[in-house]
């Protein structure tokens, strides 16, 4: 009897988690040293095959090296850091294959002046109900997060 009330206990708390959830991800912003920033861009493997698929539906891949080319060229045409309007170019990307992928962008060139930043992560939206939780860690200040989503068209100012 007890090993079955484990059991339900067990089952019925494991059915909130959403470890590798196809419908979320996660950005990371960190500030570092001499004014430059990376950005982490984390969710499901299938997730961003979904998006690879129909934005090179034309051209589909045949090796992983050709998946990541398609991806790194699909997150630098859709999600955007913009000042004042102007996008502030991502640079080389670095994607780490596996069942959660992420993407790596380092060193960032953020004006220091720039009061307002805004980050579009367009990569996700033609997933349906996607969600995407941005923190940002700037140096020497409080750590912020952000919920992105279709409401907020993925959008967040910092």
């Amino acid at each position: 009897m007890k090993n079955a009330f484990l059991l339900f206990v067990l089952l019925w708390f494991s059915s909130g988690v959403n470890a590798h959830g196809f419908d979320y991800s996660v950005i990371v912003l960190t500030e570092k040293e001499n004014n430059t920033w990376n950005l982490h861009l984390t969710s499901s493997l299938d997730a961003f095959r979904k998006e690879v698929k129909i934005h090179f539906a034309d051209t589909p891949y045949t090796t992983p090296e050709e998946f990541n080319e398609q991806l790194l060229k699909h997150i630098g045409s859709t999600l955007q850091i913009k000042v004042k309007g102007e996008s502030i170019s991502l640079g080389d990307g670095k994607v780490t294959l596996g069942h959660e992928t992420s993407i790596a962008f380092k060193k960032i060139q953020i004006p220091n002046t720039a009061k307002a930043v805004q980050l579009i992560n367009g990569a996700v939206n033609d997933i349906y109900r996607h969600t995407t939780k941005l923190f940002v860690h700037r140096l020497g200040k409080d750590k912020k997060s952000y919920i992105l989503n279709k409401a907020n068209d993925f959008t967040a100012e910092i």
